[in-house]
């Protein structure tokens, strides 16, 4: 039974559930046309996780990004609901192309709703994708991710449309070659079996492979997707290219961010500021430094989404910047002492005791609350 979680834009107080709700497990919840009158229950609930099949969820909100992307409902844009749509349209999409049933048109066109997406609220798009931590769909959340940062970071370069659209696509669909182990090794402790390896080695050119299969012959599409895990040292594969194009790099860059922010079972996740030191480190100086720049520039260490110690010991999700106060707007999850609190509180980092001390991990926090009520409630006007 294929699921698919819900966020707080699906369940309200007094509305009757549209089908039977499942936790992660598939232990029914709730039956369909249940109606709640007690918010804390549905919180209690959506922090445990609650999923309805795939059919129901399709067929019920799924219309409801085109909705949040138009102009007229700004308002009340929701990442996270879209994002959730655009992941279980993507998953179709990347098994149609594996099948043959999918077009290259198609995938143009849902990177153009990627695009959009994006483009809604950057923020917001960052925040709900750095908070994404299900892993029963890592693998199409990581290529939208991937995808996602990618059209945010070559808009602000200013490439030519046709460039951006290009390397949307190469990141949506760069992991083809390994689609079904993907999900696998996300659970993998020990080293990787020599098949295996050389499975994975050897997907940049299988993708490549699939895309052609279904008519895709845009030379920089196909380029980004053979060459997204070459590096300009020459160590990457699998050609060991020293003078790799620079779209693949970009997207190499966030698939790096995007794979170190989760957890696996031989490593904690690494917080963005991190992973970011280490990338400037690295790679700030060699061919890609201009990329490396723009993308700290673009996310900065503490990217909305990112969570970061107070002095005063609270745990605070970084909200955004705030260009006004020349500071990020942050507001507390957790207390002094370690307790999530009912509601998110807005502090000031330049008030006393309020700056921030440092980046915490996602594994650490403690969260009562639904975090996608933030950009929800407070989107872009």
């Amino acid at each position: 039974m294929e699921m698919c979680r819900l966020s707080t834009a699906h369940v309200r107080i007094g509305v009757p559930l549209p089908g039977n709700v499942y936790d992660a497990a598939g232990h029914m919840l709730l039956s369909k046309g249940y109606v709640s009158d007690n918010q804390e229950q549905i919180d209690t609930l959506m922090t445990r996780g609650m999923y309805v099949e795939i059919g129901v969820f399709e067929t019920l909100f799924k219309p409801m990004f085109a909705a949040t992307t138009a102009p007229t409902m700004q308002k009340k844009f929701d990442p996270f609901l879209a994002r959730d749509a655009l992941k279980i349209s993507l998953n179709r999409l990347l098994r149609g192309v594996l099948d043959g049933s999918a077009t290259a048109a198609q995938v143009v066109e849902f990177a153009e709703q990627v695009e959009a997406f994006s483009e809604t609220d950057p923020e917001a798009a960052i925040a709900a994708s750095l908070l994404d931590h299900h892993e029963e769909t890592y693998v199409v959340g990581h290529s939208l991710s991937t995808a996602t940062f990618c059209a945010l970071l070559a808009k602000r370069l200013e490439w030519p449309e046709a460039r951006r659209r290009s390397t949307v696509c190469a990141a949506l669909t760069m992991n083809l070659g390994m689609f079904e182990l993907q999900q696998r090794l996300l659970r993998q402790a020990t080293p990787l079996a020599q098949d295996r390896l050389a499975q994975v080695h050897a997907h940049p050119q299988a993708s490549v492979d699939a895309l052609k299969q279904i008519g895709v012959d845009d030379p920089l599409w196909l380029d980004a997707v053979g060459q997204h895990h070459e590096n300009p040292s020459g160590a990457g594969y699998p050609k060991q290219l020293s003078n790799p194009c620079e779209e693949s790099q970009l997207v190499r860059l966030f698939d790096v961010l995007g794979a170190r922010v989760v957890a696996r079972p031989d490593r904690r996740p690494l917080v963005p500021a991190q992973v970011l030191k280490t990338l400037f480190v690295e790679e700030g100086k060699g061919p890609q430094g201009s990329l490396v720049a723009a993308m700290v520039q673009m996310l900065g260490l503490y990217p909305p989404g990112s969570f970061a110690k107070l002095e005063n010991n609270e745990i605070a999700v970084v909200f955004r910047p705030d260009p006004a106060n020349k500071s990020l707007a942050v507001a507390a999850v957790s207390t002094a002492v370690g307790t999530p609190t009912m509601q998110p509180v807005r502090r000031d980092t330049h008030r006393k005791g309020f700056a921030i001390a440092g980046a915490v991990p996602y594994d650490k926090v403690s969260v009562g609350y639904d975090l996608a009520k933030l950009w929800i409630t407070n989107a872009r006007e």
